[in-house]
Parts: structure tokens; C-alpha cells; sequence
């Protein structure tokens, strides 16, 4: 369980201890052969929304990017999936961590990174809810960083179970919201993390 109410308060990017974090928003997740239909089709207009409001404070902005070394995958170094979106395009100054696994901390200099810049609290956003984005919120929530992850700026995919059954989107990215929201964040919204700014 959350070890105190620190870990559940919104982050402020008016604060130079916090950092957004967008993971893994790279051309890839267009690829409906590959993943299937995502959820939420607004999240790119909350991600802009949310570097806008971080840009304009003093806050950190990390760029986790994925390059996969499976052969089959659309993140693939050297391809068009492996580019950042438009609407998440870092800027000079920026952060940009490159990982090889589902987990933004593992293999990479992120947490090392974040201790030496100060930052305690993260705003983690981007895809996907089940997969690197969920791995990576509850590494930082067991580092003990605070973090507020806005749902309606997180997308997810369908997921087969073993049993052959195919669970929507929706349904993978609310449960696996479920899951992070008190134990390991503070599941929000874009708006409530910008009202706060």
C-alpha cells in the first residue's frame, strides 16, 4: 500500500522537485496490424496539453522513448515507428531516455538522473497502461517518487488472455488504471493536474 499521503498529492510543475514523464509516444502506437484499436483517441491533444502547462513552468520534462530489439516490432530503431510523435516532440533541454524493456528505470540512468536534478514527484502520461507506462509507475512508486498519472492522457491496447479471449482497450486501460490508482499514484485527469498549475 502507499506508504503516506505524499506519495497521493498532485504534483506541481511550478516546482523544480517535479518532472513530467512521457512514455513510449512514438510512431508505433499507430500501428493498428500490430496492436489493434488503442483507447482514447484524445491522447495526444491532453499530452500537448500537459507539455504546454509544463513548458510555461519549471518544472522537468523526460521523454522515455522505446527501442525494441525484437525484429517484428513497429519501435524498432531505424524505422518511422521509432520517432516521437509530433505532439510530444522533445525540445532542446529536454530529456530523452532511451530503454530496450517495458520498464523506463531498467537499463537507463533515469532514476539517477531525477535524484541528481532533485526530483521527488512525477506526472507520468503516455502508453501503455498495461504494458511499459503501468511497469514503470510502479518502479518509481517503490523508489518512493510521488506520482500522479492523468488517465485521460494514457491510452492501452487490447490484451488476449490465455484462454483466447480478447479484452477491449477500455477495459484493459480502466483496470489497469484500478490497479495503480491508491497503491502505487494518484490516478487524475489533464485538467485537475493543470488547475493545480
Amino acid at each position: 500500500m502507499a506508504t503516506g499521503s505524499a506519495r497521493l498529492r498532485l504534483c506541481d510543475a511550478r516546482d523544480e522537485s517535479a518532472a513530467l514523464v512521457i512514455v513510449d509516444v512514438q510512431q508505433a502506437i499507430d500501428d493498428r496490424d500490430y496492436w489493434g484499436r488503442r483507447n482514447n483517441p484524445d491522447l495526444e491533444a491532453r499530452l500537448s496539453e500537459l507539455l504546454n502547462c509544463w513548458r510555461g513552468g519549471n518544472g522537468h520534462v523526460v521523454h522515455i522513448r522505446h527501442h525494441s530489439r525484437e525484429l517484428r516490432s513497429p519501435y524498432r530503431p531505424g524505422q518511422l515507428g521509432a520517432e516521437f510523435k509530433a505532439c510530444v516532440a522533445p525540445r532542446e533541454g529536454e530529456r530523452i531516455v532511451t530503454k530496450h524493456v517495458n520498464n523506463a528505470f531498467l537499463g537507463t540512468d533515469l532514476e539517477r538522473w531525477l535524484h541528481r536534478h532533485g526530483v521527488t514527484h512525477l506526472v507520468m502520461a503516455g502508453v501503455a497502461t498495461a504494458h511499459s507506462l503501468g511497469n514503470s509507475v510502479r518502479h518509481a512508486a517503490c523508489l518512493d517518487f510521488g506520482i500522479s498519472v492523468p488517465g485521460d492522457a494514457c491510452a492501452g491496447f487490447p490484451v488476449m488472455d490465455r484462454d483466447g479471449r480478447i479484452w477491449d482497450a477500455e477495459a484493459v486501460h480502466d483496470l489497469s488504471l484500478a490497479q495503480l490508482d491508491g497503491e502505487y499514484a494518484q490516478v487524475t485527469d489533464t485538467h485537475s493536474i493543470i488547475q493545480h498549475f
